[in-house]
């Protein structure tokens, strides 16, 4: 929950940069800007909210398996780089791994399977009513003659940007 009001201070912070630059280029470029960081946001919010319930029902159902390693592990070694699992010694030996690996992949069957149980996180009503605000703020802007465009795709840029900052920095 921390981590998401984080997110959303620094979208704020972004968004008044935007703004003030916005200010100077005109107010259909700051309408326009607006409208689309909105929509971006709401757009990615819903996105993030869909997932975290497909996983949370993952997890209950079993499909993930909780984590099994101790606490001390996880903040010595949060990246399991150094796990005790002897590497392949020879060519052979590593055929043999990755035979395995691509049999538990799977194909075409397992990938299908995959995919009937992610798409209900991919068309989330709450995620298809945000990229239809999306799509009608463009039209209204548009009609209305007061479509900046590069006002717009500066505000849309905005959300993606400050999240994969934000999740560069909490991952490193």
């Amino acid at each position: 929950m921390r981590s998401i009001r984080r997110l959303l201070y620094w979208m704020v912070v972004a968004d008044l940069f935007v703004v003030a630059v916005a200010l100077r280029f005109g107010m259909d470029w700051l309408i326009s800007s607006q409208v689309a960081f909105v929509s971006s946001l709401l757009a990615t919010l819903a996105s993030f909210y869909a997932y975290k319930r497909m996983i949370d029902r993952k997890i209950e159902t079993g499909d993930i398996p909780p984590e099994e390693r101790e606490e001390l592990d996880m903040i010595d070694d949060r990246f399991e780089l150094y796990d005790e699992a002897e590497q392949p010694a020879s060519a052979e030996d590593l055929r043999t791994v990755i035979r395995e690996e691509r049999k538990k992949i799977g194909g075409i069957k397992n990938g299908m399977q995959n995919l009937a149980r992610t798409v209900s996180a991919a068309i989330s009503p709450l995620r298809l009513v945000a990229y239809l605000i999306l799509i009608l703020g463009f039209l209204y802007l548009n009609r209305h003659e007061m479509l900046e465009i590069w006002g717009y795709i500066t505000g849309l840029l905005v959300v993606p940007l400050v999240a994969l900052i934000e999740g560069f920095r909490r991952a490193g």
